[in-house]
């Protein structure tokens, strides 16, 4: 997967509050990154984003309509479709 789409998606997610993304630290210095690092990201973000929903009064997938928007708009930045 290319950086600059990793970046991006790192972007989206803690602009949503995810602070696994705001604390991983931007990919420079190389064009590509492991697919794993992307999935790792949602992962750890879609649990961390369902933990801090857990008592919202509206859910998707166990989670706010907001972070899940987020969420899965980070996954098709990055090209990926399963985490």
């Amino acid at each position: 997967m290319k950086a600059a789409a990793y970046n991006q998606a790192r972007s989206i997610l803690a602009k949503a509050g995810s602070d696994t993304a705001a604390k991983s630290h931007p990919v420079h210095g190389t064009g590509d990154v492991p697919v794993g690092y992307g999935t790792n990201l949602l992962a750890c973000s879609r649990d961390e984003f369902r933990a801090k929903d857990k008592n919202a009064p509206i859910k998707r997938s166990g989670m706010t309509p907001y972070h899940y928007v987020a969420i899965h708009d980070a996954a098709r930045t990055m090209g990926i479709d399963r985490w």
